[in-house]
């Protein structure tokens, strides 16, 4: 058996990144962003088409009850982006939230005091109702609960296709949970 002399060790000279190796392992990075950023916007296409189609109609009963757990307030605006304002009412635990919604908007407005609103419906001024001030088809698109636990009506109209809530628009927005799965951020 011959001996072999022990192989002196070697330094490894790491070779420089060059920019052609930066342009091969960026592309996969930026596929894979774009890839989860498009799975994002899908999510938010499905989720927001989902919430208008289950969004009501304010001149229709409601055919979902949201009972309320605790006392609280809720406010209600008078006009599109609650340019004329807004009213607060006390809602009380075990009451339909989608009723007291639809009961207030249904009642008639005086028609001294909406002459210089905007009525979406029905010019001419015959028996306004308060949802005739929202805009052309208002739709009830949800609910928001702010921090003090006071309500905000999420509104959707379809005619303008336009999503507002009090005096601001309201996005949708997603984020994944732990499991992986799209779910709704509120903004």
């Amino acid at each position: 058996m011959a001996v072999l002399p022990k192989q002196e060790t070697h330094e490894i000279a790491i070779p420089p990144v060059t920019e052609a190796k930066l342009q091969k392992h960026l592309p996969e990075s930026k596929e894979q962003a774009k890839l989860a950023e498009n799975d994002r916007k899908g999510a938010i296409d499905a989720l927001t088409k989902i919430r208008r189609a289950s969004a009501w109609q304010i001149h229709r009963w409601p055919l979902e009850k949201r009972i309320v757990e605790e006392k609280t307030r809720i406010h209600l605006p008078r006009s599109y982006l609650a340019t004329d304002g807004e009213e607060e009412r006390v809602v009380w635990p075990g009451e339909d939230l989608n009723q007291v919604v639809y009961e207030y908007y249904l009642e008639s407005v005086n028609l001294k005091d909406g002459s210089d609103k905007v009525n979406f419906v029905a010019r001419d001024g015959v028996t306004p109702r308060r949802h005739e001030y929202l805009g052309p088809d208002p739709r009830v698109a949800g609910y928001f609960f702010d921090f003090d636990g006071e309500i905000h009506i999420r509104w959707w109209d379809a005619f303008l296709q336009d999503q507002w809530m009090d005096k601001h628009k309201w996005k949708m927005d997603v984020e994944l949970d732990q499991s992986g799965e799209w779910v709704m951020k509120e903004h």
